[in-house]
């Protein structure tokens, strides 16, 4: 771009290339197209830095945005996943109730035995033993292997049937305390109500639950769970 000055001895328009002014012909200062030559450049310098800021101002207003998407992103997956209940969770939600609230001591409360026995494919236990004792032990005996199972009644009154195994640690036995299913091996803790872990380093493996219905004074385990169920870990 040519800049327009003007020559000091008759006014005449000039431009930055000239060393005689066109009209009069005064031989030009140096100086005049020295700072032609450099209005030039900072004419030229200040309208790239307003392309190169509008070019930044856009690509941070573009960063911004995807920064926000990824965050709202992330959050609502978060939310999800803590509010979709675990698979403990979920089989124990359609669980059958049995009684009313059920209040377990807040010092140590072990499980009684009962006998069990299979039948037309369905592994049985009393109902009314469940209900008196409120946190039972029992095993399926099978051609192959015997398999320790437990029942217990949630504190709203659910019946919880499951794999009485604590799979890191390899123990069977459990006792319940308050709110509280723990694990006599290892003391880890799980949430009696829906098995979320609390504490313990075994807090990915509860007893297994696995899904029983009520008729008549039975609580009823299809006997494929059982000779199905295979170790997590």
């Amino acid at each position: 771009m040519t800049t327009i000055n003007y020559c000091p001895n008759c006014g005449s328009k000039i431009n930055n290339e000239v060393k005689f002014c066109p009209e009069c012909g005064n031989k030009l200062n140096p100086q005049i197209a020295f700072q032609a030559r450099t209005n030039s450049v900072i004419k030229g310098n200040n309208k790239r830095e307003k392309v190169l800021k509008k070019k930044n101002h856009k690509s941070s207003r573009k960063g911004l945005y995807a920064s926000l998407a990824v965050v709202l992103f992330t959050a609502a997956i978060i939310f999800y996943v803590n509010a979709k209940p675990s698979k403990e969770g979920a089989i124990i939600k359609e669980q059958p109730k049995v009684s009313g609230n059920v209040n377990y001591p807040s010092v140590r409360f072990d499980h009684s035995y009962s006998i069990a026995y299979a039948k037309n494919g369905k592994v049985i236990i009393p109902l009314d033993v469940v209900k008196e004792k409120k946190f039972v032990k029992f095993d399926y005996i099978g051609a192959y292997s015997t398999i320790p199972l437990l029942a217990y009644l949630t504190e709203d009154g659910k019946v919880v049937t499951a794999i009485s195994i604590c799979e890191p640690c390899d123990s069977k036995d459990f006792h319940i305390q308050g709110s509280n299913l723990i694990c006599n091996s290892c003391g880890t803790t799980w949430d009696l109500n829906n098995l979320d872990a609390i504490s313990g380093s075994c807090g990915k493996y509860p007893p297994d639950p696995i899904q029983s219905r009520v008729v008549g004074n039975e609580i009823q385990i299809d006997e494929y769970l059982v000779t199905g169920w295979t170790r997590r870990v």
